[in-house]
């Protein structure tokens, strides 16, 4: 084909809204070009780059046992309602009505469709395993499409799906699927770190993202520095900083003032590892405090996990009539919860400590000598912590 007769404008410059290298490149380089905040048109030599992408997961996927289908983008949102995600995924769903006002869901993923498939073909559990795998297009509803491709409302998707006798069977079909991820990776050019995941919207007991880190990343992963431990920081579990702790008589004292974790050490000389932070959370009817270490945070997504839908942090009119106290007196002692309707999730940093520093309950007064599992109500253990910088030897990076 001539030049003149292909279409492929190229820029000089970088448009403004191009933020990363790799945006700028794609629209410089006459790749794509934007409708609108989200959506992309690829011009014919950007499509050509996608299908050779297309082929070579099509063809690592054909070659881990994959069988390739065509699942429609518009589903019924009845399916969703039946499977319980259609709460949980709410904020990223596209909803359409059609001509006679019923309402249908632009596919984010195809769990739902795929098991209602499987369902009817499969009639025998000797017709497993099955994975199938389809390459289609995708629709979220992005709060804040950014970075060219790399976050956008319609984008373009491999998503598969093994149907196993039992978990023995599903892990062997979890692992074709790694070594197929693994050759892609390594086709197209991209070194990725494997690294555990949170589940999230899709559920289920394991998972794993493929991240190439980047300065541009919006997520985070921690890794052991000389290990092959990686995970992303809503799924880390790094072990606490060691502290020494002098067990005693617990003991009410004075702290007019205090409102934080470093008010109570520059004022008082309590280290933040030596304090108990106190968050108080509330769904409207059950109020829950989840206790970390002072110098620790809570991990919002482990925090979601253990509290459940539904569950906010409470602000402080709800907290002072639930606890009787305002933020920056608030603990957990036993003796100070009589009467109240509380449940108290505990990190398993916290377990055994001794000697810690904890709110009274009481404006004005927090109690010191205080031994975790002796002297604070504790209902639930849990892993509750965002892991931080220094808890695996290297900090967190970010990551795409």
């Amino acid at each position: 084909m001539r030049w003149t007769q292909t279409l492929l404008t190229t820029l000089r410059d970088a448009p403004a809204e191009a933020e990363i290298a790799s945006h700028q490149l794609l629209l410089r380089a006459g790749l794509a070009r934007k409708l609108t905040s989200g959506l992309y048109t690829f011009l014919p030599l950007g499509l050509r780059a996608l299908r050779k992408v297309e082929r070579i997961v099509r063809e690592e996927m054909d070659r881990a046992g994959g069988l390739e289908i065509l699942m429609p983008a518009l589903q019924p949102p009845d399916l969703w309602e039946k499977s319980g995600r259609i709460q949980a995924a709410e904020d990223v769903l596209f909803h359409v009505k059609d001509h006679q006002d019923r309402r249908w869901i632009l596919g984010p993923t195809h769990e739902e469709v795929v098991t209602s498939l499987v369902a009817g073909e499969v009639q025998s559990y000797r017709q497993l395993p099955r994975t199938l795998y389809q390459i289609q297009t995708k629709y979220r509803d992005e709060i804040r499409p950014r970075f060219g491709l790399m976050r956008a409302r319609e984008f373009i998707m491999k998503d598969a799906y093994s149907f196993d006798t039992d978990e023995t069977a599903a892990k062997k079909s979890y692992g074709a699927m790694v070594g197929a991820y693994r050759r892609i990776f390594e086709r197209v050019g991209l070194d990725a770190l494997q690294v555990e995941a949170d589940t999230g919207v899709m559920g289920g007991a394991s998972s794993h993202e493929f991240c190439v880190v980047a300065e541009i990343g919006e997520g985070e992963l921690v890794t052991e520095e000389g290990g092959t431990y990686a995970a992303a920081i809503e799924k880390a579990e790094g072990k606490p900083a060691e502290r020494s702790g002098v067990g005693g008589i617990m003991e009410k004292f004075p702290t007019p003032g205090i409102r934080t974790i470093a008010d109570l050490e520059k004022k008082h000389g309590v280290l933040a590892q030596d304090q108990v932070k106190t968050l108080v959370f509330t769904n409207g009817k059950e109020t829950i405090l989840v206790l970390v270490r002072g110098d620790d945070e809570a991990q919002e997504t482990k925090v979601g996990k253990v509290l459940g839908a539904g569950f906010r942090a409470a602000v402080d009119t709800e907290i002072k009539e639930a606890m009787g106290a305002s933020p920056g007196s608030l603990g957990a002692v036993a003796s100070t919860l009589a009467g109240k309707k509380v449940t108290v999730v505990a990190d398993f940093a916290l377990r055994g400590q001794t000697g810690m520093t904890t709110g009274a309950n009481d404006n004005g007064f927090h109690f010191k000598g205080v031994d975790v599992e002796r002297d604070l109500k504790i209902d639930t253990w849990a892993d509750v912590r965002k892991v931080r910088q220094g808890d695996l030897s290297s900090g967190a990076r970010s990551s795409t």
